[in-house]
């Protein structure tokens, strides 16, 4: 539901549908959406402008900030691993423990905020590493650090600000900067988000306005558990265990069986990665403070589990490679069956453009409607109709088709077929039209 929502106010942005400021969804409710910040409807809203309206180009915007997210992945793990070039080369490790973990592959192919959200967060956390780890232009990349951060709240809100704590980690685990220049290169983490917001509030009313809405109905809201999706506030720290269980499970398996213990880290190594490990624990953990808790929440702070787990493990996997001859058939053979395999599976997804990857009949009657309502209609429903969210979501992301739950009277009228035609107002006549999920009236 989320996704398609937010796909929706994207592609209506793009056909100047609303404001960056003053997202739009339907003529019939969420006419304003504040439901998040706008910067992810903004940024999607421009794919659609250069690449046209197709699904794909949703599915290309959702690529990019995967591209984006495992190339900084790479990039902080070639940092951390700088004075290692044999654990430094496996930075394929943390990419394919982060991409297999099941709520990630499940967000990027259900187009939530955290897409974006996880790539500008990647990209404050590495230009931090790059100031306080190594010591390079501090107060510089530290500034862009705190732009990155500003990107993130404004497409996800607070959950977005998580990295501020870093310095503090940093000085608690390292104490290579004095406490005083911890309080410094902190405030400029969170001075530089706050004297944009302040920047946009005061010179920008509808800013402002925007700012205001999504505070009191989201924000004020979900901490009044008015969305709650769960009586147990710690769930959340069980559904991280078990989103992490499967490469979990790998990395003991294989520190199990290997024959001999690999070199252990030095204690900078251990201080890095203990860094790494309590910026994820600070963007997983403070989700317990309200009872609505997603799964997909934690998607922003898996990255850094997963260079830490990856980073267990590498020392073992550099002795084992060592021990394998890249010159036996056996070897050769598993090289080629891995090329094949992956050479399958792209022509396989090349031959699935086109189809649909579900709500088949549902879609197909979409379709056949939106050729006959005009776009930009109201069109009256049944109350269970407009209940259904996948429903409104696809008429108003394809037509903008916006549906009325009310007993208001409109030129058309939609209901699906399993409920009762006595649901259907009078004076109204069906519409010759072939369809398998949802029938359509017309009011002469």
């Amino acid at each position: 539901m989320d996704g398609m929502q937010y796909t929706a106010v994207g592609k209506n942005l793009a056909d100047n549908l609303g404001t960056f400021w003053n997202p739009h969804f339907s003529k019939t409710i969420r006419s304003s959406f504040h439901e998040q910040p706008p910067l992810y409807f903004g940024l999607l809203a421009v794919f659609y402008k250069i690449f046209g309206t197709s699904m794909y180009v949703e599915r290309l915007f959702v690529f990019v900030f995967y591209a984006l997210s495992l190339f900084y992945i790479y990039k902080l793990w070639k940092k951390v691993f700088v004075d290692n070039t044999k654990i430094a080369g496996l930075a394929w490790l943390p990419i394919l423990f982060y991409s297999t973990i099941p709520v990630c592959f499940w967000a990027y192919t259900n187009h939530v905020e955290e897409v974006v959200m996880c790539a500008f967060v990647l990209m404050a956390v590495y230009y931090m590493y790059v100031a306080l780890f190594l010591n390079q232009k501090r107060v510089l990349y530290l500034f862009l650090s705190a732009c990155f951060i500003f990107l993130a709240g404004l497409t996800k809100g607070v959950q977005g600000l998580f990295p501020i704590c870093s310095v503090f980690f940093f000085w608690l685990l390292t104490k290579n900067i004095s406490f005083k220049k911890t309080l410094l290169y902190t405030l400029i983490l969170i001075g530089v988000p706050l004297l944009i917001y302040s920047v946009l509030v005061l010179c920008n009313y509808y800013a402002y306005l925007s700012f205001k809405e999504y505070f009191m109905n989201r924000f004020v809201k979900t901490f009044n558990n008015v969305y709650a999706t769960t009586d147990n506030r710690f769930e959340m720290i069980f559904r991280l265990f078990t989103e992490l269980l499967p490469i979990l499970s790998v990395t003991t398996l294989i520190k199990f069986f290997s024959k001999k213990l690999a070199t252990p880290y030095n204690s900078d190594d251990k201080k890095k990665l203990g860094w790494l490990l309590a910026i994820g624990l600070s963007g997983s953990l403070p989700l317990i403070i309200t009872t609505e808790q997603r799964g997909f929440y934690l998607v922003t702070s898996l990255p850094y589990f997963a260079i830490v787990i990856a980073g267990c493990v590498a020392p073992t996997l550099v002795y084992l490679f060592s021990k394998i001859n890249i010159q036996k058939i056996g070897f050769k053979t598993f090289g080629y069956g891995a090329m094949l395999f992956f050479i399958i599976s792209i022509v396989f997804s090349c031959l699935q453009i086109g189809n649909f990857k579900r709500d088949k009949d549902l879609l197909t009657d979409i379709y056949a409607i939106g050729k006959v309502v005009p776009k930009g209609e109201i069109v009256g429903t049944s109350q269970q109709t407009w209940n259904e969210w996948d429903i409104q979501a696809y008429f108003i992301r394809y037509f903008y088709i916006s549906l009325d739950g009310t007993a208001k009277k409109h030129p058309y009228f939609i209901i699906q077929k399993n409920l009762p035609d006595s649901l259907v107002p009078k004076g109204y006549i069906p519409y010759p039209l072939k369809t398998t999920t949802l029938n359509l009236y017309t009011h002469p």
